[in-house]
């Protein structure tokens, strides 16, 4: 009975420890679709997030397994989406909402980005999960095939 037990303890230490998270591969066509579906407003836009001066990125605390989220004030700089394209300059506060599942965390996005920011009244919110949907990296294909998805052309997913 005791090496029973022990089986079952040492197999599910096992399993907790290799187990990761699974995410779809992000995409365009994905995050459109998302967009759409939703209740909320999006606007997509084109650049960089940077924290505002005195803001930072806590640390993690506490149990690796049992992460929690954080919301930071930050500055986007780049181009809003219209018809055209990515034609509009902008300069806006952001929040950026960072959520976690469990050990997994989005993160504040380094890199320019392809990003649809949700208006809830007159507070712009870039919510970063631990799979990302609304932040892309702003590569020229991702712009490319967003600029197609605004036109009403191609938005669909590669098969």
């Amino acid at each position: 009975m005791q090496r029973a037990l022990l089986a079952a303890l040492l197999s599910t230490g096992l399993a907790t420890q290799a187990a990761a998270l699974s995410c779809l591969p992000a995409s365009v066509p994905g995050s459109f679709r998302a967009a759409n579906e939703a209740e909320a407003q999006y606007v997509l836009a084109v650049g960089r997030v940077q924290l505002l001066p005195g803001e930072r990125v806590p640390e993690p605390a506490g149990d690796p397994n049992d992460r929690q989220g954080y919301s930071v004030k930050a500055r986007f700089d780049g181009r809003l989406a219209g018809p055209e394209g990515f034609t509009q300059e902008a300069a806006f506060p952001v929040t950026v909402e960072v959520e976690c599942a469990g050990a997994w965390c989005g993160g504040v996005p380094v890199d320019r980005v392809l990003a649809f920011i949700e208006r809830r009244g007159e507070e712009n919110v870039l919510v970063e999960s631990p799979c990302p949907m609304f932040s892309l990296r702003a590569t020229p294909e991702m712009v490319k095939q967003a600029e197609d998805c605004l036109a009403g052309e191609n938005c669909e997913a590669p098969g």
